[in-house]
């Protein structure tokens, strides 16, 4: 079965909102970072940033995961070395997150990152 593909040449017809997903690791079980929001008008996400910081003085790993509607999980960083007091960028191109997708991360340590995305929500315009 073929995938439905965006075509973002006419991205200018949707509404953008700029923000921003945030969370401190204080455990190692999985952690939601963000959901890509639904509704009628909604249609998707593009994340330009993931930035995590680990302010100790030991290293440690983090696992980034992409959950799709049907519960499916995609692993896009399994155990990422982030050195001690360091801030790390984990992506190198935009990702896209389509309605109700989740990214999930995990660290293996608790309290130890912090963990920030930056991404335009793109909405359906009139």
């Amino acid at each position: 079965q073929r995938q439905k593909i965006m075509d973002l040449s006419s991205q200018r017809q949707y509404l953008q909102k700029a923000d921003n997903a945030k969370v401190y690791l204080t455990t190692n079980s999985v952690t939601t970072l963000y959901t890509s929001p639904t509704g009628t008008a909604f249609d998707f996400t593009i994340v330009e940033s993931i930035l995590v910081n680990n302010n100790t003085s030991g290293q440690t790993n983090i696992i980034l995961t992409l959950t799709d509607t049907s519960s499916n999980v995609f692993s896009l960083y399994n155990e990422h070395v982030i050195a001690a007091d360091t801030t790390a960028e984990l992506l190198s191109k935009s990702l896209v997150v389509k309605a109700g997708e989740i990214l999930k991360v995990t660290a293996a340590d608790a309290n130890k990152l912090y963990v920030t995305a930056s991404l335009i929500e793109y909405a359906k315009g009139d």
